[in-house]
């Protein structure tokens, strides 16, 4: 099933830190079950994915009730061992497990419906190393990586990263040209065309079956790239 979120991965090298954990995380895949109310429908997003180095799963469901209803039915389910986090107009329930897993729940809606979305997580039993997110993929310097994707469960492995730099659009698009053609990749000719002035510009390479798209947006601290990996 194609996950919603902004990310995907693999490309200049996804590197030692995610081709290991990768190995050592197989077991990961034996996930506890995360009860839902008798009435909702739901979806899985991914079966097994690795959230900036972390292994996760991810689901999601919608039910006609409302997010308080749903959050007690939480609290029912799992006692005093929920941790509740207010956010804007999300709620966003947290339960360890004794198994080592830490489950949030996400919850939205209205006073007739709501969306979840459930994410669950293998709690490492070690710090992972600070340099790990995004190691593998070229970037400017003082570039920031939000966040570092790869889902384990699709055939290539695909790879999504968001980051944020202080250069334009156009500056990082000449980055990534010159970056990928390095690397023996060709510009698709469906990559948009952009200018100094451009909010937003699209670039897509090709290096046989190897597919990367980058897109760079102007946002209010900066300019937002969001890489996808194939």
């Amino acid at each position: 099933m194609s996950p919603r979120v902004s990310h995907r991965l693999l490309a200049g090298g996804l590197g030692a830190l995610l081709s290991t954990a990768a190995a050592q995380q197989a077991h990961a895949l034996d996930w506890p079950e995360v009860p839902v109310p008798d009435q909702a429908s739901g979806e899985i997003v991914s079966e097994h994915m690795l959230y900036n180095g972390i292994a996760m799963r991810a689901s999601r469901f919608r039910l006609d009730q409302s997010p308080k209803q749903v959050e007690q039915f939480y609290r029912k389910e799992w006692g005093n061992a929920v941790v509740t986090t207010p956010m804007g107009n999300k709620t966003v329930l947290g339960h360890m497990t004794k198994s080592g897993y830490y489950i949030t729940v996400e919850l939205s809606g209205d006073a007739n419906r709501t969306q979840g979305q459930i994410g669950v997580m293998e709690v490492p039993k070690k710090d992972l190393p600070a340099d790990g997110i995004g190691k593998g993929f070229g970037r400017l310097p003082d570039t920031q990586v939000a966040e570092d994707i790869v889902y384990m469960d699709t055939p290539r492995h695909v790879r999504t990263l968001s980051m944020l730099n202080r250069y334009t659009p156009l500056q990082n698009q000449q980055y990534y040209a010159r970056y990928y053609a390095g690397q023996g990749y060709a510009r698709d000719g469906s990559s948009s065309a952009c200018t100094a002035n451009s909010p937003h510009c699209v670039s897509r390479f090709t290096r046989q079956d190897d597919r990367v798209t980058v897109t760079s947006s102007r946002g209010h601290t900066g300019t937002v790239i969001v890489a996808v990996v194939e």
